[in-house]
Order: structure tokens, then C-alpha cells, then sequence
């Protein structure tokens, strides 16, 4: 149960790509979500629209198997982090859902101070300049003198996790992605806040994986329980010939 835990939930559209697949996460979908899907200008955005929304669906009723994946709705907070807004149910459900090229992610929890980032690596201009515009100072620092294929990976652990803690705290581009580093010193996830920021770095715990060789997924966990929530790892829920 999502309770005791983080449930997550990783597609490679690779692998679940198929017109079935589609259809039966298509028939989940509210009328406003198929119509969200359709205004993608490529149809593979829009798979991906459907995938990830009918995977969130399909999650969140087998933590929750009394609400069937139809009836969820949802309601955007004033910072823009979606949440459950009914049916009512007995203890407060939590999500994050992440898609990038190539791959959709969903984590449940009981905990709302989890977020979760996936990201397709792949060159986004100079990779240095985006460092030097987005990141804190200690970060832009760790990434000088690395070999380029190391800069590479390492750009990319810093922005996906970065970007699952601001998903975590839920109030997006109001806090500023140089006002906090991460270090992956000993390969050792930490994070520090400048004074601008009110937070306890003791109560995070982080997580990165490789859901494939060109994907990146990171999950902020701020339960504050040492060595963070279990995590679950759940097969994907949609059924694929």
C-alpha cells in the first residue's frame, strides 16, 4: 500500500506503445484530459499525454481499489501541483507524474512532500551555460573539469533532481533553482539551502535511477523518516498484447 511507502511506476514507451494500450488508457480520461491530448500538435505527444494520464488513473485505484480509475478527479494547487480533489476517501492520496520522450513515471504516496522527476538525456544546447544560468554555484563548480560524457550524466542527475524537489515542495518557479544545491559527493545524495530558503536538508531523501540508458529519473522524498520511504517498484498496470 501506498501508505507504507512510495509506489512507483515507470513505462518505457518502447515497450508499451501499442494501440491497445492507448485505447484503454484513452477510455480513462476525463472528457477535459482527452481534449488536453488532442490540442498536442504531434501525435506522439499526445500518446504520451495519454499514457502517462491513464497510468496516474490506473495507480492511484490500486492503492485506492474502491475508486475505479474512471472517477478520479483532479484540481491544480495555486502553484500549479495537481492533487486528488475527489472521490473522498478515508486518508489523503498524493502523486507525482513525470513524462519525457520515451518514458512516463508516476509515483503514490501517502506523504505529499515526494516528487518525482524522469527526463530523456539528451543535448540541450551548452550544456555549461544552462549550468551557469539555472544552477547554484557549488553545483556549476562540481561540473567544471568533468570529461564530457561525464558532464554529461552528471548535468542531468543535477536537474532531475533538483526539478523532484521543487515538484515536492509544490511551488514551482517561485523557488529559484540557485538557491539550493545538491551534492552527490561519494555518491551520497545531499541537499543545502541558502538563508532565503526555510528548509531542513536532514529531512530529504533522494533517489536517482536509469529507467533506461538515455533516461534519467530522480525522487525527492521530505518525509523526514531516516533512510527515506521504502520504495516499490510496480509493474505498468495497463494491459499490453
Amino acid at each position: 500500500m501506498a501508505g507504507e511507502g512510495i509506489e512507483l511506476y515507470v513505462g518505457l514507451i518502447a515497450a508499451i506503445d501499442t494501440e491497445q494500450a492507448l485505447e484503454s488508457c484513452r477510455m480513462l480520461l476525463s472528457a477535459e484530459e482527452r481534449h488536453r491530448a488532442g490540442c498536442f500538435v504531434h501525435e506522439r505527444h499526445q500518446r504520451l499525454y495519454t499514457f502517462a494520464h491513464g497510468l496516474l488513473r490506473v495507480a492511484l485505484s490500486n492503492s485506492e481499489p474502491a475508486v475505479a480509475p474512471a472517477d478520479w478527479s483532479f484540481v491544480v494547487g495555486p502553484h500549479g501541483r495537481p492533487f486528488v480533489a475527489a472521490p473522498g476517501i478515508a486518508r489523503p492520496i498524493y502523486f507525482s507524474l513525470s513524462h519525457t520522450e520515451g518514458c512516463v513515471a508516476c509515483a503514490i504516496s501517502r506523504v505529499e512532500a515526494v516528487g518525482l522527476d524522469v527526463e530523456r538525456m539528451e543535448p540541450r544546447g551548452s550544456i555549461p551555460e544552462i549550468a551557469e544560468h539555472a544552477f547554484a554555484p557549488d553545483e556549476v563548480e562540481a561540473l567544471r573539469g568533468l570529461a564530457p560524457d561525464q558532464l554529461f550524466e552528471r548535468f542531468f542527475d543535477y536537474w532531475t533532481l533538483k526539478e523532484a524537489y521543487i515538484k515536492a515542495m509544490g511551488i514551482g518557479l517561485q523557488l529559484p533553482l540557485d538557491q539550493f544545491a545538491i551534492s552527490l559527493a561519494d555518491n551520497k545524495i545531499a541537499i543545502s539551502f541558502t538563508d532565503e530558503i526555510d528548509d531542513d536538508p536532514q529531512r530529504w531523501h533522494f533517489t536517482r535511477l536509469s529507467p533506461s540508458t538515455r533516461h534519467r529519473l530522480a525522487i525527492a522524498d521530505g518525509s523526514g523518516i531516516p533512510g527515506g520511504l521504502p520504495i516499490v517498484m510496480r509493474p505498468w498496470p495497463v494491459p499490453t498484447p
